[in-house]
């Protein structure tokens, strides 16, 4: 038996732990040998142990980056207790504690230091770096380095140039990186030949789900029955501070101790919040995503996403702070597509246009505040947002470059903010396909991190709702009448060739009057109509089956609006259109169809009730019909137009033509066998 490495000892002598976790001891290893490392490890797959083990193991002095103000008292905190001499600098400390720190790393006293980002731009700072020779630089949150990322912050930049003047070994780490976003942190860092490890992410504890909800009334059951199955503590996070302050109260009327974090509090209330949460007075915190990071806290139950996240990159990170404890845990997205308004709000708002920054440099030349900046903007919402990112890009980006206000052109890469437009654009796209994924969610985000790099065959993780079967529900073969409806609403998909999204085909298949549908000509394919016996809420669902089925695709439009997509059938749809296939579905159990609409005076269509006996007997002509004609029953009359028959029973030609689905070519082929039918 070999004896146990120095990696081994440190772990179990300093930190108490008897095992590695996943990819740990393979980055902590190349740390520890002064190799150049990128490490993607989601939160909770212990980042932190992969350096601060090696530093216990190396002469001099580690050097850590990290912009988590929080998360640095935290670890230097927890690092002194187990006899670890670290320490910290930034703007949140005292003068005389940062004048303590730098004395202990002068000294040689320490083996860690937390740095905040903004300390770099210290030429005095870096200085004392440079005379102190530390082992190693450590990059925390590393993406925040790269224009690619997520979170791209430009005090990050700096670190290319401290890590030349240094030129010491440097290991990045981060929880969300995509192979682009590694490919420019390397670049950035200048690494040479890093170990690459993308690893953690299968966590057989967490249950990825995603609850398909159709307004606020759906997520609050959601909700409910989500701490009903899982229990407290929980986090549920919203876009806005509004939203939040609503998830507030309905936590609260459920008999929850809960809390609400973000932004527009005072810090004093938000360190309240936050300590009320930790220690167990809370059982449940709704936050904006200013909340969680650095939050140490391993029994958390649950993580709901009332609002659908900008990106994947911020859902996993926010969704990984549940079950750190190794126990059961569940992250659910409440998706409805109403979410998507707000994304794009914060899309447009975060992302000005040329024109935008051009505008706002001229103010801010002619000394406007940010405020006075937004009032000449105007009322609009969305524009008012983007000027006041413009603003505050422009004076920063003027500071940097020491130039002044509206002097010459803005002094920002107007086309790389575009492409970061785009980039935000295909982020939002991906959040949304993960959303409405059949797929293993598990291998939906290893391979969005990962780039597919385990390649071959995608196994199923089996704990997310989807390997689960939740999605699917439980197919059963489906009636007659529920076959034919399938068909049709397939046929308006084929049909429309992939032109148009669920909302249009929906009011195709309802024979909708609107000029969306009849300026485009739509009210003149075959399946106009066809299910106008249905609600448009009743088709959304029957369009939304079909797709968690496979049988319809949705596609994204390229240079459309985030989140838009267009429906297509796919090859299985394709063959259950043409009748070549008839597949069991998670239909609600068999019932009649739905019931037809009658029209009042007005014209609008008022409920009624069919006599069940003569829907019978009309069914058994059109079956007789169908088959003396060879043609399927629909094509004769839909079930709709049956019990539109059934209920009113005209009993003249004029009546039989007022009554939908039967017009003067029907009314010349059946006419007659009709009103003798009705009349019985």
């Amino acid at each position: 038996m070999s004896s146990p490495s120095p990696l081994d000892i440190a772990l179990h002598d300093r930190f108490g732990l008897t095992a590695f976790r996943e990819g740990q001891r393979e980055a902590a290893g190349a740390v520890l040998a002064g190799r150049d490392l990128i490490a993607v490890m989601p939160t909770g797959a212990g980042k932190s142990l992969c350096f601060q083990l090696p530093a216990l193991l190396v002469p001099g002095t580690m050097i850590v980056i990290s912009p988590l103000i929080a998360l640095m008292k935290d670890q230097v905190d927890r690092l002194r207790a187990r006899g670890v001499r670290a320490a910290a600098i930034h703007s949140g400390l005292d003068p005389d504690e940062r004048r303590d720190a730098a004395l202990q790393l002068q000294r040689g006293e320490l083996d860690l230091l937390y740095v905040a980002p903004e300390r770099l731009a210290s030429q005095r700072f870096r200085q004392m770096l440079e005379e102190t020779r530390p082992s190693r630089l450590v990059v925390d949150e590393a993406h925040c380095i790269s224009q690619w990322g997520h979170d791209f912050r430009p005090d990050y930049r700096r670190l290319a140039g401290l890590r030349a003047q240094l030129n010491i070994p440097a290991a990045a780490f981060t929880a969300t990186a995509t192979p682009e976003v590694r490919r420019d942190i390397a670049q950035q860092l200048g690494l040479t030949d890093p170990l690459e490890l993308v690893t953690g992410f299968e966590r057989p504890n967490l249950t990825l789900a995603v609850e398909l909800c159709r307004g606020r009334a759906d997520k609050e059951r959601a909700l409910r029955q989500l701490i009903g199955d899982l229990g407290t503590p929980g986090i549920v996070y919203a876009a806005t501070r509004k939203h939040v302050e609503h998830w507030v109260g309905v936590l609260r009327s459920l008999g929850v101790k809960a809390g609400g974090y973000h932004a527009g509090l005072a810090d004093a209330e938000r360190r309240r919040v936050q300590e009320d949460f930790q220690s167990g007075r809370l059982d449940v915190i709704a936050a904006t995503n200013a909340f969680g990071m650095g939050i140490d806290k391993s029994d958390i139950r649950f993580v709901a996403h009332a609002d659908l996240p900008g990106s994947v990159e911020s859902y996993y990170q926010e969704a990984g702070r549940a079950g750190r404890d190794g126990l059961p845990a569940r992250c659910t997205l409440l998706f409805s597509g109403a979410d998507l308004r707000t994304q794009e709000f914060f899309l447009a708002g975060g992302n000005p246009e040329p024109a935008t920054f051009r505008r706002v440099w001229r103010m801010l030349g002619d000394g406007a505040s940010d405020e006075e900046v937004e009032d000449r903007i105007g009322p609009d919402a969305m524009a008012r947002a983007a000027a006041r990112t413009a603003a505050r890009v422009l004076r920063r980006a003027a500071e940097h470059r020491g130039v002044a206000l509206g002097e010459g052109e803005p002094p920002v890469d107007l086309t790389a903010r575009q492409s970061k437009q785009q980039r935000d654009r295909e982020r939002l796209d991906t959040m949304v396909r993960y959303a409405y994924g059949r797929g293993c969610r598990t291998r939906f985000i290893y391979d969005y991190f990962a780039g597919g790099a385990r390649g071959g065959h995608a196994p199923h993780c089996g704990t997310c709702d989807v390997c689960l079967g939740w999605r699917r529900g439980t197919g059963r073969p489906i009636t007659d009448d529920e076959y034919e409806r399938v068909r049709i609403a397939l046929s308006a998909v084929g049909r429309l060739s992939g032109r148009f999204g669920l909302e249009r085909v929906a009011q195709v298949l309802v024979g909708s009057q609107s000029r969306e549908v009849i300026d485009r000509g739509l009210d003149r394919i075959p399946t106009y109509g066809k299910l106008s016996g249905a609600t448009l809420d009743q088709i959304r669902d029957l369009l939304n089956l079909l797709a968690d089925a496979g049988l319809i695709e949705r596609h994204g439009i390229e240079g459309g609006r985030p989140g838009a997509f267009v429906l297509a059938l796919s090859d299985a749809g394709r063959a259950v259109a043409m009748g070549k296939e008839r597949p069991e579905l998670p239909f609600p159990d068999a019932a009649p169809a739905p019931a037809p609409r009658k029209r009042g005076k007005s014209g609008a269509m008022l409920a009624g009730a069919a006599d069940p006996g003569l829907v019978e007997r009309l069914r058994s002509w059109r079956a007789e019909e169908a088959q003396r004609r060879r043609v399927p029953a629909y094509v004769i009359f839909h079930d709709s137009t049956l019990a539109a028959l059934a209920e009113h029973r005209p009993q003249s030609r004029a009546a039989l033509l007022a009554v939908r689905g039967l017009g003067p070519a029907k009314l010349e082929a059946y006419g007659d066998a009709l009103l003798e039918l009705l009349a019985t």
